[in-house]
């Protein structure tokens, strides 16, 4: 069942929004406010893959997952939170390539924070194991 992890607070407009999915990596957005959330989406991210940023239901992002509120205020300062909604649904529709360094969270941190720099530990890795993909995947033989 959908739902915020025990202990956490609901989210507020302008809060980065962590789903914690089942097969091991999370999904984030922005919430907007009226039980929406501002989010990269594709059904299946692929390297290469044009996704939309779309505005849809907390819930229905959630699809059955758990979510909570993940600012990642620890390492940056947000702007305020009625220009991060402003920000976000100005962003509604926009379309851009997934790639492992501008996924998601990269997206909802821009929105948040100004800048698109994720923290999360699959972030982190996409970041450690970058070269190596582009070096021996996208560049074989140099």
């Amino acid at each position: 069942m959908a739902g915020s992890e025990a202990g956490t607070p609901a989210p507020n407009p302008g809060d980065m929004v962590e789903f914690i999915r089942p097969k091991g990596y999370s999904h984030f957005g922005i919430c907007v406010g009226n039980g929406q959330v501002v989010h990269l989406s594709k059904d299946k991210p692929q390297m290469g893959i044009k996704s939309t940023i779309q505005k849809e239901y907390l819930e229905k992002v959630a699809a059955g997952d758990s979510y909570r509120v993940n600012n990642q205020d620890d390492k940056k300062s947000p702007i305020p939170p009625e220009e991060i909604v402003k920000k976000a649904n100005a962003m509604v529709g926009e379309k851009m390539l997934w790639t492992p360094f501008h996924n998601c969270e990269t997206v909802a941190s821009e929105m948040r924070y100004g800048d698109g720099k994720g923290h999360s530990e699959q972030t982190l890795k996409a970041t450690d194991w970058g070269q190596d993909f582009t070096h021996n995947v996208l560049n074989p033989g140099f």
